[in-house]
């Protein structure tokens, strides 16, 4: 396994056909790690990954991107005296 996650969104009419997701979950070495009924997070090699979204109708391919959450929690700026 490649290890590197992807999203695929479909952006046709209504949800995502399921002939598409099948053609996704028949992939080599490719896992459907989450989905939602437009997109499709996917742990997958880029090159035959890139090569099937792009013979798919309506869909677009992009790395997953990751943020880190802020720490928020209050912090004391000296110790007391």
């Amino acid at each position: 396994m490649a290890g590197q996650r992807f999203v695929l969104r479909y952006r046709g009419d209504g949800s995502k056909p399921d002939a598409d997701v099948e053609r996704v979950r028949a992939l080599a070495d490719t896992v459907i790690i989450d989905s939602s009924s437009r997109m499709l997070l996917v742990e997958a090699s880029p090159d035959p990954l890139s090569e099937l979204v792009e013979s798919l109708t309506d869909w677009v391919m992009a790395p997953e991107q990751t943020l880190a959450v802020p720490d928020t929690r209050q912090q004391v700026e000296r110790p007391p005296e």
